[in-house]
Formats: structure tokens, C-alpha cells, sequence
């Protein structure tokens, strides 16, 4: 049976009068309330607890979700069990308040411990925490007992007042409900509240609702905040942003793709290779069948991709997703497999076969468009999406199709990796080892959807170190399942989440560039002009697109230099040239406005530039500031991003 959840939000909408927002993440869940451009923080979900007292949450990629906007409102909707989806409506209810609409529902009769709004509290509410709990007028005995977990509170109530030194919380609830609230004696994992929406035997299809209002209030942290550049320890030259152009929507992706070309700076591609299209029969020969004027027109159409960026000075590099169905072992597969594997592995029988038909196409795209792509990588064939390979497997492949390449007259390298996350680093090891394979790797590559920790992305800063090549992130973006609802790609949270990403891996890794997932109206930077139902609205930039706009406008060929920030709220990213002067540097404030001394700097940069992309601004040049005895001071804006480029 099916537990349905439905949750709509109506939050603190950004508006200049109140200034405040409510934001979450991509799957629903509240991370805070945004006061004075500082984020009053706060993580929620929605738990269904069984009848067997089995937990599941809603999380990142952990159920169907759905998004979209009834006029100001944002709305997800998802199913518990096999289906998953909940709405997420902004709507503002005051300077520093989001009301809660909750619903649950079950499709059929069943019985469950309880379904459950969570708030779980961040460390600012320590042991010094005050409850004030707002209780109905009358109350049983048995509406006390305690029977839920390590509950250390459990009553019905009204509302609640939760209040720390720098924070405070206001909970009231439309229905008195059941409250619980578990804190470990210690704090170390924090305080939890459960707000009940339904417990028991539900009856199918009757909806239980409830609606919450939050108020968050707290002190603003605008203290001074101090950068420094370390100039003299340059590290790896960072080319600018690039861009995945893989052709989905023949409708759609003409007026992105050219909008994008024509007013970005575009240092790297990536293009599909249709492989199972070029060859769907071993027996019949690609090239003849190509030049009888038989090319599918999806071939067609990516071979003249690359081609268009290949003509504008923009290296290809090509990916590619399917085989051709003898090329792989089995029935071809969709989704996960039983094993949990996804994807088909590649019939080793048929290697020279394999390997002929590869060299085919990129044959074909040199000789008939005059493209010569710099590198090719099966895409994510770590995970399987859509050729799966063991790391033995991706070492083996670049060692013999990359000699095969080369006796073919074909100087097209291999991506290390490309693999779907950068927790995958471990794919790439024999490969990077291997002195056979080595000739034959052009760079290393990783996606950026998860997994992107300080201690994986070190981990790929040194496999590129290793062999002594470019890193790409290959794939970048943040939410891989938000093509399902697209909708969020215009919420000012995901575009200050995803350039936050951006300064941490360019920080760590030191890529030469971050290739945008895509370019296209495919998980689009665009809105309008009909893209995802959008028709009312002429095709325009949205703050994501302006956010890649500012941070490809740093000069290329500018080296990463180290960069370090003494506020956990502003993330940076430095590059530099001491020889030229030349200093491009990034920051994402995700707390509020403050001042910032920039040290560091050297003496030939003695003026920069100053560019913000935000809410209300899309790569704006605010003004010009200099630098006085190697100190830069100035505004940074809250919950914003901003770059200093020099004069």
C-alpha cells in the first residue's frame, strides 16, 4: 500500500521591504529562514514511521518528487513507499515567518506508528536551550506517557518556543497535535522535534492536515570578515566555465544553445557521440551507410554540434551514453538492475568489433566536418548510465582503444573517469598507474551531483597531479533528478547553492574547467520561451545563468592560488598571474552583509572591479575599489556572489 504525503510550504518570499526568505533544498525540506540576508538555520523533513518502526525520511534523491509554482506559490508532491511527492509554496507571511501547510494521506487502509513534520535544531541550540510549550487547556494522564524513541518530551500541544543566546524559534500549530522532542544528554547529536500529523490506523484516501507557523529570529553576525591570497603559490591554470551540449529537445535546444554561445564565454564542450545510433548493426558498415546519405538524424545533429564549437575556437570532447545493442552483454537494461548495478557491460568477445565501430565515428567527424575531438569517455561508466565498467575494465579500454585510435590516424585522447560523482575517485586507480595507459589519457574527469567533500575533491586534485593532466568536472550541477522538476532552477537558493559548490571545487580540486550541465534547455539556465511549460515569458537568463556568466568572465589561463576566509559563511575561489597582475577573485556569502578586508595582494594589483550576481542583480558592476598598501576593503553583499577582477 501507498503512504501519499503532500507538504506545501508557504514561506517568507524575497522581497526588498521584508527582506527575508525561506529556503530549502531540492527535495522540500526547510533548511532555515533567511533574515537580514543571514540564514536562521534549521533542517526538516517529513518521516513516516511503519508499523514495524522502520523510519524513512524524505532526502536528496530518496523519492519522486514533483515542483512547480501556482502564481506565489511553490508546491512539491511526492508518494512515501513506492512514490514520493510533496509541494513547496513560498508565499510571505511575515519579516521573518513561514506558515506550513501539511497533509498526509494513505491510499489504502493501513496502520502506522505516526507521520511526522521533523525539525532538527543546529548547534546554536546547545544545552542552555529553553522550551516554552504552548499546551491545550486539557490533557490525560495517558497523553503523557512518553513511548516514542528516546523521547525526552512528549505531550499534545499548541505551539512551542524554542530559544537559545543567539537564536530563537517560534513554532505555533492551526491543531493541537502531539509534540515530541528528543535531546541527547550531551547535545552532541542535537535536538530533535517531531511534530505528529497522523498515527494509527489511517482510512484510505481521508487527508490529515495540520498547518505550522515558524518564526525565527537571532542575532546577525555582520562582523568583519578577513580574506587572504596567497599570490606566490600558484597552482593549476583554470581556462573558464564550459558547457554540455547534448542534444534532447529539438524544439527547445536551438534558442538556449545559441543565446548561450552568443553571450558566454564558452572555454570547453562536451558533446554526445550516439553510438548506438552511428551502428545499430555490427554487420553493416557506419561509414558507407553515412555516406549513402543513410546518417540517423540524431548522429546528424551531434556531428554538427561539434562541429558549430569546433568552428568558435571551443575544443569537443565526446561522451557517449548507449551502445548499440551487440555491443552489450544481456537484455539492455533500464533503471536498476537486481543486483542494485545499473547499465550493460560491453561484450568483451566483441572488442575489436567494439573498438572499430568507435573509431568509425570519430573517423567520420574528422574526415567529413573537420572536427578532431580533443578526448572521448564512455559517460558515467562507473555507476552505469549508460555503459557500466569496473575500474580494471575503464583502464583496459583507454590502453587498447586508445592504441587502436592511434594506429587509425586519430590523436583523440581519453577522460580518466567522468565518473557520475566525486566520491568515485577510486575508478580512475589503475588506470592512473598503469605506465601503458598513461600516453593515452588527456585529462581526468568528475561529476559534481554528489559526493563533493573537501577530502574527495583532494583526492582528484592529486590523481590529476599524478598523471600530470588537466582535472574537469565533466558534469556540473548539483541535483541530478531536478530535471524531473525543473521548476527549481529558478529558486535564488539552488543558484546560491550551486556557485557555492562551484568556489569549493575550484578552491580544492583546481579544475581547468567546470563544464555546465547543459547548455541546453536541458536542466536549462534559461526560463521562458517555453521552456518547461514556460510560454508566457520570452526566453531569458535566470541568476544561474548570470552566476556562470560572472565566473567565466575570469580571464583564462589565470592560475588557482590558495584563498582562505576566517567566516564559515563565504566561500572563495582566487586566481592569479604574478607575472601579468592579473587577479580574478571569487566569493559566495551565504551569511549577511559585512565588511571584508582582502591581504595578500600583491603590488602590481592595485585596483579591481567589483561584480555582483544575486536575487536583484545579475553580474552588475557595482564599483570600482582600490587596493591601499596591499589591503582591499569593501562590501560584501549577503546571501550573494561576488567576484573582484582587476584593473
Amino acid at each position: 500500500m501507498k503512504i501519499k504525503i503532500v507538504q506545501l510550504l508557504l514561506a517568507g518570499l524575497f522581497s526588498m521591504a521584508l527582506n527575508a526568505q525561506t529556503e530549502f533544498t531540492t527535495w522540500g525540506n526547510l533548511t532555515g529562514i533567511r533574515v537580514d540576508d543571514q540564514l536562521m538555520e534549521f533542517n526538516t523533513s517529513l518521516v513516516l514511521l511503519n508499523q514495524w518502526g522502520d523510519f524513512r525520511a524524505t532526502r536528496k534523491e530518496g523519492q519522486q518528487i514533483d515542483f512547480k509554482r501556482v502564481d506565489d506559490k511553490k508546491i512539491f508532491t511526492y508518494e512515501m513507499n513506492e512514490h514520493f511527492t510533496w509541494a513547496d509554496t513560498i508565499q510571505t507571511t511575515g519579516e521573518n515567518e513561514a506558515t506550513l501547510g501539511l497533509q498526509v494521506m494513505a491510499t489504502a487502509d493501513t496502520l502506522i506508528n505516526g507521520a511526522y513534520f521533523k525539525m532538527e535544531l543546529p548547534g546554536e541550540f546547545g544545552k542552555n536551550t529553553q522550551f516554552s510549550v504552548k499546551n491545550p487547556e486539557n490533557m490525560t494522564l495517558g497523553d503523557l506517557k512518553a513511548k516514542f524513541g528516546n523521547a525526552t518530551y512528549k505531550a499534545p500541544a499548541t505551539g512551542v518556543t524554542i530559544e537559545a543566546p543567539t537564536r530563537k524559534l517560534e513554532i505555533a500549530f492551526n491543531m493541537p497535535t502531539e509534540l515530541i522532542i528528543q535531546a541527547n544528554d550531551s547535545t552532541e547529536e542535537g535536538i530533535s522535534l517531531y511534530i505528529k500529523l497522523a498515527a494509527g490506523q489511517l482510512r484510505a484516501n481521508e487527508p490529515y492536515k495540520n498547518t505550522l507557523t515558524i518564526q525565527a529570529s537571532g542575532d546577525i553576525d555582520t562582523s568583519p570578515a578577513v580574506i587572504k591570497i596567497f599570490p606566490q603559490q600558484e597552482g593549476r591554470e583554470f581556462d573558464g566555465v564550459g558547457g554540455n551540449f547534448r542534444l534532447q529537445n529539438p524544439s527547445m535546444d536551438p534558442q538556449v544553445i545559441d543565446y548561450s554561445l552568443e553571450n558566454l564565454r564558452v572555454a570547453w564542450s562536451r558533446v554526445e557521440m550516439p553510438w548506438r545510433l552511428w551502428q545499430p548493426d555490427e554487420n553493416v558498415d557506419p561509414i558507407a551507410e553515412a555516406k549513402k546519405g543513410n546518417l540517423d538524424p540524431k548522429v546528424k545533429a551531434a556531428m554538427e554540434m561539434a562541429k558549430r564549437l569546433d568552428s568558435l575556437g571551443i575544443p569537443v570532447i565526446l561522451a557517449a551514453w548507449f551502445a548499440p545493442d551487440w555491443a552489450i552483454i544481456g537484455e539492455r537494461t533500464r533503471g536498476v538492475n537486481l543486483d542494485g548495478s545499473r547499465g550493460n557491460a560491453l561484450d568483451q568477445t566483441k572488442k575489436e568489433a567494439i573498438y572499430k565501430s568507435l573509431t568509425s565515428y570519430i573517423s567520420y567527424l574528422k574526415e567529413e566536418y573537420g572536427v578532431e575531438a580533443k578526448m572521448f569517455s564512455f559517460n558515467e561508466s562507473d555507476l552505469g548510465i549508460d555503459v557500466r565498467q569496473t575500474a580494471e575494465e575503464h583502464n583496459q579500454l583507454i590502453k587498447e582503444l586508445g592504441a587502436h585510435f592511434r594506429k587509425n590516424g586519430l590523436n583523440t585522447q581519453f577522460l580518466l573517469g567522468d565518473t557520475a560523482d566525486a566520491n568515485g575517485w577510486e575508478f580512475t586507480t589503475p588506470a592512473s598507474i598503469d605506465p601503458e595507459t598513461r600516453p593515452f589519457i588527456g585529462a581526468v574527469s568528475f561529476h559534481s551531483w554528489r559526493g563533493y567533500t573537501d577530502e574527495n575533491l583532494i583526492k582528484w586534485r592529486d590523481i590529476a597531479n599524478r598523471v600530470e593532466l588537466p582535472l574537469f568536472v565533466g558534469e556540473g550541477s548539483i541535483d541530478a533528478g531536478a530535471w524531473r522538476y525543473p521548476q527549481i532552477f529558478e529558486e535564488p537558493t539552488y543558484a546560491l547553492d550551486e556557485i557555492e559548490v562551484y568556489m569549493k571545487i575550484l578552491n580544492m580540486a583546481q579544475p581547468l574547467s567546470i563544464l555546465q550541465w547543459q547548455l541546453t534547455s536541458d536542466y536549462s539556465m534559461m526560463s521562458g520561451g517555453g521552456l518547461f511549460g514556460n510560454t508566457e515569458d520570452e526566453l531569458h537568463p535566470t541568476q544561474r545563468f548570470f552566476n556562470l556568466k560572472q565566473l567565466g568572465s575570469t580571464p583564462k589561463g589565470l592560475k588557482s592560488i590558495p584563498i582562505t576566509s576566517n567566516k564559515k559563511a563565504i566561500t572563495c575561489a582566487a586566481f592569479g598571474d604574478e607575472t601579468t597582475g592579473s587577479y580574478a577573485i571569487h566569493m559566495v556569502n551565504k551569511g549577511a552583509t559585512r565588511s571584508v578586508k582582502l591581504t595578500g595582494l600583491p603590488q602590481k594589483a592595485t585596483e579591481f572591479t567589483l561584480y555582483l550576481t544575486d536575487i536583484d542583480h545579475s553580474f552588475k558592476k557595482m564599483k570600482s575599489v582600490n587596493v591601499k598598501n596591499g589591503v582591499l576593503e569593501f562590501e560584501l553583499q549577503g546571501a550573494g556572489y561576488v567576484s573582484l577582477m582587476s584593473n
